[in-house]
């Protein structure tokens, strides 16, 4: 009897029918080479263990335990899994055709849009960390109907990358609906990622000097004249969002209220409803089928889900980029008084009284609130006089890298643990928080350290609010379901704004639509600075540097895993970490007086590690992984390999 057998399909049973061709892009989908939380340095795409070292700590947004000096992902980190998916959209682009007739024509346009924009995806991916690659837009039948050295395809110019990413964003933005499934692409996320890739590719035309050709190509670099119509480009395709609805989210927003424009920031992150119209592509979870280990790996101790806790302390560097955060007339955080003395708080949190509300939804700072408890954090206590008129003077000198356990700092009392005692006996008694049973005695160390030694938990006094779910329940490691916000209508804007001012500076005023190029940038800023609790810009003059986009894209994405890509992109990696050493905030108690004191410093040597970062330039391209070299002759390295 000649029956098939039933778990052997053929290209018919797949790509035949909308049914089959779903499946075969819901795999596609699942291998997006996209930087959520399952993505890692040493890793890549797809790992399920806890993270020890985050994007986030190579860009001094924040400082990890177990991250320093250098990092970048391997050379063969992505190159193999990406041309598989390549080649297996090249299967179903050319192979759909065939099957017209079984779809529908939104059918037929939305699977093959979605295929396009997978592409795209992957390109992009690859293109912004290798530059020139070798493009292929068909299938290679090896050993079928193809020779060995058919499948040896040199790298195209990055110029012709770019422009490729740019074409197949524009097929998907043409074929894909104006609403989709939820983690799949609709018009308007591949308009939001056309605005992301051609805002990386004019940048790179216009700040990279990198420039290498080979076999008459321009691997890395773009020419610069090609600025333009790049930045262009991603401002016309951020304009294409503006046409799907969405807008930033503002459901437990409220003008005026700081608690609630805070609230409002940290739940971005975790509304999966309709109530949510800044989402545009993302990534989701799901217990039982996939889970991520984000909470279990940036926790404060005393709310840990799973054993760990943070491997995240967002830096002083980080935080004094916020509107209304205390600083000196160096611009850095001012935590000393006119006479050099520490300034002191009743409590923590009255330092950052007027900070912007986005500071607050997006870091835990000493005795923030989060899951209906206070976080306390405290490195020590200092048990020495405090005179009437006078203060207590720095426990350390400026710039000092030591641990504090080894300067013999008089009346300063430390310990290697969270929560470490002895209790030491208060003056008086003291309040802790808002509502708290008054206390005559405290131990050494805060519930959440920070501690200078092995164990988990932070080496700084700050932790992480982003992405944190409050109600998951403790335990729970390795079983996070919160969605990653891959591109959403805030970045959208921010591109925008950066794009059109970069075309001011290279002499263009107004868009093809009638818009002033600098009005709508300083629109698309002052709409963010508004949801974020910050001061408004007065009017479009005040934008008078790229940096207050910059600046403002940093404090919006923090955390996202942009900032890295930003960096490179602009071009300032090296600039920004050259020996660098970032500092962390370290919170005192003076049993004294009753009175919390912020001492920052760089951040101490632990175990080895002296945390100074310095940024390899030949990195803005990595390498190409040495098999692929090896495999085929027609490849040549990225400069400097």
């Amino acid at each position: 009897m000649d029956i098939p057998p039933k778990n052997i399909f053929n290209e018919k049973d797949i790509f035949g029918n909308v049914e089959g061709a779903t499946s075969y892009l819901a795999r596609l989908y699942g291998v997006l080479p996209m930087e959520d939380f399952r993505y890692s340095f040493e890793h890549g795409f797809g790992y399920s263990g806890a993270m020890y070292r985050q994007m986030c700590c190579a860009t001094g947004e924040a400082v990890g335990r177990d991250t320093q000096g250098f990092f970048a992902e391997p050379g063969s980190n992505m190159w193999d899994a990406a041309y598989k998916t390549i080649r297996e959209i090249n299967l179903l682009i050319e192979g759909l055709p065939k099957y017209k007739s079984g779809f529908s024509d939104s059918d037929y346009n939305t699977v093959l849009g979605e295929a396009y924009f997978i592409r795209a995806y992957v390109y992009f991916a690859m293109v912004k960390r290798l530059g020139g690659v070798p493009k292929i837009d068909y299938v290679i039948d090896y050993p079928a109907n193809a020779t060995l050295e058919d499948t040896w395809t040199p790298r195209a110019s990055e110029e012709e990358c770019w422009d490729f990413i740019g074409q197949d964003l524009d097929l998907a933005i043409a074929g894909l609906p104006d609403k989709n499934d939820s983690g799949r692409a609709t018009r308007y996320a591949a308009a939001a990622l056309k605005s992301r890739a051609m805002l990386y590719a004019g940048s790179i035309a216009k700040y990279n000097t990198v420039s290498e050709e080979y076999l008459g190509k321009r691997i890395c670099g773009i020419p610069a004249e090609r600025a333009v119509d790049y930045f262009e480009a991603a401002y016309k395709a951020s304009k294409i969002v503006d046409e799907g609805g969405y807008s930033l989210y503002k459901a437990k927003w409220a003008a005026g209220n700081r608690d609630a424009q805070a609230e409002n920031f940290a739940a971005l992150f975790l509304d999966e409803s309709s109530a949510n119209t800044e989402t545009i592509f993302a990534r989701y979870y799901k217990e039982k089928f996939l889970t991520h280990d984000y909470d279990n790996s940036v926790q404060p101790r005393s709310t840990s889900t799973g054993g760990n806790d943070s491997e995240v302390s967002p830096t002083v560097d980080f935080i004094e980029m916020f509107d209304g955060v205390e600083l000196d007339a160096d611009g850095k955080f001012g935590f000393l008084d006119e006479n050099g003395y520490y300034k002191l708080y009743d409590n923590p949190m009255d330092a950052f009284a007027n900070a912007e509300p986005r500071l607050l939804g997006t870091v835990i700072l000493p005795m923030s609130k989060f899951k209906d408890q206070y976080i306390e954090i405290r490195r020590g206590l200092y048990t020495g006089k405090v005179e009437e008129g006078k203060g207590i003077s720095r426990l350390i000198k400026e710039g000092e890298t030591a641990a504090y356990e080894t300067l013999g700092l008089k009346d300063v009392q430390l310990t290697g643990n969270f929560n470490g005692g002895p209790a030491v006996q208060l003056k008086t008694p003291y309040t802790p928080y808002p509502g708290a049973t008054p206390v005559t005695s405290m131990l050494i160390t805060g519930l959440n350290g920070p501690v200078n030694g092995w164990n988990f938990g932070n080496i700084g006094g700050t932790y992480l609010r982003k992405y944190l779910d409050p109600d998951l329940e403790n335990n729970s490691g390795g079983k996070s379901t919160q969605h990653w916000i891959d591109i959403r209508y805030a970045e959208v804007l921010l591109n925008r704004a950066e794009a059109a001012y970069e075309l001011t500076q290279l002499g263009k005023t107004t868009s093809e639509d009638g818009d002033s190029y600098r009005d709508e940038a300083f629109r698309c800023i002052n709409l963010i600075r508004e949801r974020a609790g910050a001061d408004l810009l007065a009017s479009a003059a005040d934008l008078n540097s790229v940096d207050i986009v910059r600046r403002e894209r940093r404090k919006e994405l923090a955390f996202e895993n942009q900032t890295y890509w930003d960096l490179r992109r602009w071009r300032i990696f090296y600039d920004e970490q050259n020996t660098t050493r970032y500092r962390i905030l370290m919170p005192f108690f003076a049993t004294d007086v009753n009175k919390y004191f912020f001492d920052v410093r760089f951040t101490e040597p632990r175990a080895g590690y002296n945390y100074i970062f310095t940024y390899d330039t030949r990195y803005y391209y990595q390498p190409l992984p040495s098999g692929e070299l090896t495999k085929n002759p027609n490849l040549k390295n990225n400069p400097g390999f």
